[in-house]
């Protein structure tokens, strides 16, 4: 990466020692990847990253993201849940913390519509009560960084482009702007220019990543100052800099606030003997917690005592501004090779301990309470009057290209000091809310989860396996009782196509096969007794659309008493008629329902709390709604009854596609 970082020419060389030094160790960082092990001893991922092993004989490319092949970076944006943070998303969030602290709109630039920004010419003027010192003392910290693309920007870490210094976006390049228009004396401007490194922090697990971020801090430091003042910075000075940087941006696990031992997991493979050898020093190792320092203070301590505010003199806020793109998912836990547990919500927990301001943009599906975060985290945040959705996007795609992330993203804010009311619910269009609003007034209101039956709730029983003794190892373990979406494959002795004629009692059961929706017999004692297997339902798949807003729903199947279903399908209603099947089933298909509907189904899934928002109706002959009409004129009906002004009427018909 000639053009962007050069580690054997001037002025890198210079401080590249104290560049890879660890504070907290005192020793050197650590590659914590396996990405240059091909290179053989001294880059594996428990090595120190030495001079020697960038720059000397054994020199390698040190590359940044952008420059790594295609397969490496799917291969790190799945080990570690990483995306490629986009220069116009750092500006755009950098931007609205700028809005906030200086009360207006467009203090640096100007963004536009196609992901670029025009620069402000003009000298930034500052709000009665503050002034440009308080900027620059602003402590501000960067999760994860990376590269450290939110603090810094000499280029866009997703292409590679160089980026000119009057169009730099990071939170550091605008402190470097505020001295050098309110500074003219050489000396002050040095002074104030060192407290503006003083004031940026970062933390990084993986060694490269760690050592570019800490050379784009440097060289942003060597750029500004070459600029104003026009001649080579002495050697005692880069070094100064080049301290900072390394006290500043570390080395740390941010789940466990420790330096890493390695990369985050090992794949699974045969252990060898040399392995065994080693067990015990890579286990009974400790990982030792990070330090950080306060220059105010010149107090060293742990990120552990500073998030317990135990001796710092920093206060139990550690930092003013905290600010990033988390890790979404840990894929080093776990059996489950198809799952991944959620920790975006594990950082934001974190940072709102130690910052009174968290700008973030991480998964959106807690929203909708869908996803693997807690059910409980999930409430404490809708509830949460300090934390607000400052943007939404249900495609993630356009944010973070060829990446896919269910129920799309938000840039979400926490701010300690203000209020902006509890979320409780979250849709993205505010007719929706308003909709809502009327919906949930209504002194009848009766959520329509009420009746809708799980997917998993039928069952295979215990005379099941009494008699066939067999299928417990046709089945997966753990699941021996479930009756799974390719039940008919696992256990073909128990279904029949046609209803045996013997004396014993048989119901039906819909599930696929070879992608047909079929029903198969078997022997009632063979499934459990739920609550409508003897009534009249509406089966619906599961997976249902891909989560956008109005979509279709699959269409629902009307199925009659003694008829249960596998795990593809859920069921709803538990009803005595074939008129108030048939009548539920127009209701479902109605404009009115799926918009509401929309607003916590917002991936494939559609489970029973996805119905909350949905009012029950009077399906029988004597309800207020007359269900010999078309489901058109049943919207009409709906919207009349829950009094839905003229505007919401018509986003709903706008917006919801129309079923048959």
């Amino acid at each position: 990466m000639s053009k962007l970082i050069d580690l054997t020419t001037y002025p890198i060389r210079n401080v590249l020692s104290i560049l890879l030094q660890d504070k907290t160790t005192k020793k050197n960082i650590i590659w914590a990847t396996d990405i240059y092990a091909n290179n053989g001893k001294g880059f594996q991922d428990r090595d120190q990253i030495t001079l020697m092993s960038v720059i000397g004989l054994d020199q390698i490319a040190l590359q940044s993201r952008n420059e790594k092949a295609a397969d490496e970076q799917q291969t790190r944006t799945r080990k570690k849940a990483e995306v490629f943070t986009p220069v116009w998303l750092c500006n755009k969030m950098n931007n609205f913390l700028d809005e906030q602290w200086f009360e207006h709109k467009n203090v640096f630039n100007i963004e536009d519509q196609n992901y670029t920004w025009n620069a402000i010419n003009e000298k930034v003027i500052f709000p009665s009560k503050k002034t440009w010192k308080q900027y620059v003392d602003m402590r501000c910290l960067e999760v994860a960084c990376g590269e450290a693309p939110y603090l810094v920007s000499r280029y866009d870490v997703t292409t590679g482009m160089l980026i000119s210094q009057k169009y730099r976006i990071g939170l550091l390049d605008r402190k470097l702007r505020i001295v050098n228009e309110n500074e003219s004396d050489d000396v002050e401007w040095t002074k104030w220019v060192c407290r503006a490194f003083q004031s940026c922090y970062g933390y990084e697990y993986q060694g490269d990543n760690l050592l570019i971020a800490r050379i784009n801090l440097f060289m942003t430091f060597y750029d500004y100052y070459y600029e104003r003042i026009g001649k080579e910075p002495k050697d005692k000075l880069l070094k100064k800099i080049a301290n900072i940087i390394a006290w500043n941006v570390w080395q740390m696990d941010g789940l466990k606030d420790t330096v890493p031992l390695g990369k985050p997991h090992e794949e699974f493979h045969q252990l060898s003997i040399f392995d065994m050898d080693n067990e015990d020093e890579r286990t009974e190792e400790e990982a030792p917690l990070c330090k950080i320092q306060n220059w105010r203070s010149k107090k060293k301590s742990t990120i552990r005592d500073l998030k317990e505010g135990k001796g710092n003199g920093m206060g139990k806020k550690l930092f003013d501004v905290i600010i990033g793109n988390p890790p979404y998912q840990d894929e080093t836990l776990g059996d489950n090779k198809g799952f991944a547990p959620p920790v975006y919500n594990k950082f934001l927990d974190e940072a709102y301990k130690i910052a009174d301001v968290v700008e973030m943009i991480h998964p959106a599906r807690f929203l909708f309470n869908a996803g693997s975060t807690p059910k409980a985290w999930n409430e404490k945040m809708l509830k949460d009057e300090h934390f607000k959705v400052l943007s939404y996007e249900s495609d993630a795609s356009k944010i973070f290209p060829n990446t896919d992330i269910k129920g799309g993203v938000i840039i979400s804010y926490h701010n300690d000091k203000k209020i902006f009311g509890a979320i409780k619910v979250f849709t993205k269009y505010p007719e929706l809310n308003l909709i809502l609003s009327k919906v949930n007034q209504v002194s009848s209101f009766l959520s329509m989860s009420t009746i809708v039956v799980t997917r998993t709730a039928y069952r295979l029983t215990d005379k099941m396996h009494k008699d066939h003794p067999e299928a417990i190892g046709q089945l997966s373990k753990g699941h021996a009782y479930d009756m799974s979406t390719n039940i008919f494959e696992r256990l073909p002795q128990i279904f029949y196509t046609e209803k045996p004629q013997d004396e014993l009692e048989y119901i039906r059961i819909l599930g696929r096969e070879k992608n047909e929706r079929v029903y198969k017999y078997i022997r009632r004692d063979y499934v459990n007794q739920v609550i409508n297997l003897d009534k009249f339902k509406i089966f619906i798949p599961k997976a249902n659309g891909i989560g956008k807003f109005g979509e279709i729903l699959s269409l629902p199947i009307i199925s009659e008493p003694g008829i249960g279903s596998t795990e593809t399908f859920l069921s709803i209603g538990s009803f005595s008629t074939e008129y108030e099947v048939n009548v539920a089933c127009k209701y479902i298909k109605t404009k009115f329902v799926r918009a509401l509907l929309g607003i916590l189904k917002t991936t494939q899934d559609i489970t029973p709390e996805k119905w909350k928002y949905v009012p029950m109706q009077n399906f029988t002959p004597n309800s207020d709604i007359d269900w010999s009409q078309t489901i058109q004129d049943i919207d009409r009906q709906l919207y009349a009854k829950y009094k839905l002004s003229q505007e919401e009427i018509n986003f709903i018909e706008n917006t919801v596609k129309e079923m048959q």
